[in-house]
């Protein structure tokens, strides 16, 4: 039977607490993969993460967790490190770590702007810098960016969460062309209307979630699991021959609505 198999591998999950991120920790580790995932470390959220852990591990999955600032470039090269060292090496890298905060252009401030652009842009190249040199050692890496279809369509969002979403194109093109003859891959899942905690509060109004859900061909939200699978569909060598490319996961959302 043909399945995903990523016995073995080593991912590092930037922002895999909540959410999409908790969903490809999920499938990640029910795959076989040992999972290091990163989160916030605020209290509030200590006894979620503990129960996630507490599942994996019943369900024979390894997973770790990490307390550190997504836009901290220090402390993720130090995670990353630490992961290489304990584990030998560190196979794959998935960008999830991100915010959107919904509101029209004149209301953000320049330092704002920064911050956003910093957390769900900076993140990501952070992350890639942080694994490379393992990765290049091991003349082998699979990295994986969440971004977002609002690249497509402007989105509903924020103007900094769009840009830095579309930023992420370059870092992949950039690690395509200069890595990827050394044996290391990068693309792109770009998700749209997935039902999580924080989509369910933008959505709460009943004929708000109506409309939605007309705007998507396959007739339902998407859901976390709809991501992470992709995702570990690039991590594994099912995906070796997948480089540059941006996938989008949508429900059809994107090309009905044009």
């Amino acid at each position: 039977m043909v399945q995903i198999d990523l016995s073995g591998k080593v991912v590092l999950v930037l922002g895999g607490s909540r959410g999409i991120g908790e969903g490809i920790v999920r499938v990640l580790c029910s795959a076989g993969a040992v999972v290091v995932f990163t989160h916030t470390g605020k209290r509030e959220n200590r006894t979620r993460i503990a129960a996630l852990l507490d599942e994996i591990a019943q369900q024979g999955g390894r997973a770790e967790e990490a307390a550190v600032d997504a836009a901290d470039p220090a402390g993720t090269a130090e995670l990353a490190a630490l992961v290489a060292d304990r584990h030998g090496k560190i196979d794959g890298l998935v960008c999830n770590a991100g915010r959107n905060l919904a509101r029209p252009v004149e209301q953000i401030d320049p330092e704002v702007w920064a911050e956003n652009i910093e957390l769900n842009l900076g993140s990501a190249f952070y992350g890639i810098q942080a694994v490379l040199p393992h990765m290049i050692k091991a003349r082998f890496g699979r990295i994986v960016l969440v971004g977002s279809t609002a690249v497509f369509d402007g989105g509903s969002g924020a103007i900094d969460y769009v840009a830095a979403k579309a930023g992420m194109s370059g870092l992949m093109a950039y690690i395509c062309r200069n890595y990827a003859r050394g044996g290391i891959t990068a693309n792109i899942i770009h998700p749209s209307a997935i039902e999580t905690e924080l989509l369910m509060v933008r959505y709460a109004d009943p004929d708000k979630k109506s409309r939605l859900l007309a705007e998507i061909p396959a007739g339902r939200l998407g859901k976390p699991e709809d991501i992470a699978g992709l995702a570990a569909f690039l991590l594994s060598s099912w995906g070796d021959y997948i480089c540059g490319q941006q996938l989008v996961a949508d429900g059809g959302r994107t090309l009905f609505n044009r």
